[in-house]
This record gives structure tokens, C-alpha cells and sequence, in this order.
């Protein structure tokens, strides 16, 4: 009868490459939704079609023209794959705008798609 030997020096090297690979999965699956939301941020405040704000600035007929389009247009314009919300006060309280997912409602947030 021959016995058959695992060498536990293959088996944790399996494990190790098993893990780094989940760990690297991971990590780069929640990097994504914050540099989503650096790119979504740099579109509205920089130079883009879609802009509504500029050097401190709000352009009133940009964020007309962004208040009026639906969540999903919004969204697509951007080119953005996760849902987002943009919520924009004034120095008194006063909503400016707010467009987004309605997952992200709550806290006295309200964002509509």
C-alpha cells in the first residue's frame, strides 16, 4: 500500500497566490467608486461640456440646462458607471441642485433620479 504525501510547501503556495489574488480583486473593486467620484467632481467644476461651475463660479444657464435632465441622461453624460449624487447648497441652506440616485437619500439629502 503506498501512501500518497501532500507537501505542505505546494499547498501554501496555492493558498498564498489564492489569497493575494483575492486580496488585489478587493482592493481594486473598492478603489473604484472613489476615483468615480474624483472624475465626476472634475467634470462639474473643470472645463468639460457639462460643467456647471468654473473657478467659483456657477454658470446659472449650465445648471439650468443640468436641473432639467433627467438622472440618466445626467449620468451618461458624465460617463459614469456607478450611481452618484450631487448635492449643492447655498451659503443660507438654500438647495441649488440636487440630481442623483435615490439610493443615496436620507441624512436630509434628497436626490432624485
Amino acid at each position: 500500500m503506498t501512501k500518497t504525501k501532500f507537501k505542505i510547501d505546494e499547498i501554501m503556495l496555492v493558498l498564498i497566490v489564492v489569497f493575494i489574488a483575492t486580496f488585489v480583486n478587493i482592493y481594486t473593486k473598492a478603489k473604484e467608486p472613489d476615483m468615480e467620484a474624483e472624475k465626476i467632481t472634475a467634470m462639474i467644476l473643470d472645463d468639460h461640456s457639462i460643467s456647471f461651475a468654473n473657478g467659483n463660479v456657477i454658470d446659472e444657464s449650465k445648471l439650468m440646462e443640468i436641473k432639467n435632465m433627467d438622472y440618466g441622461d445626467f449620468k451618461n453624460s458624465l460617463k459614469a458607471k456607478s450611481d452618484f449624487c450631487v448635492y449643492i447648497e447655498d451659503g443660507d441652506g438654500n438647495v441649488i441642485l440636487s440630481k442623483g440616485s435615490s439610493r443615496f437619500n436620507g441624512d436630509g439629502l434628497s436626490c432624485r433620479e
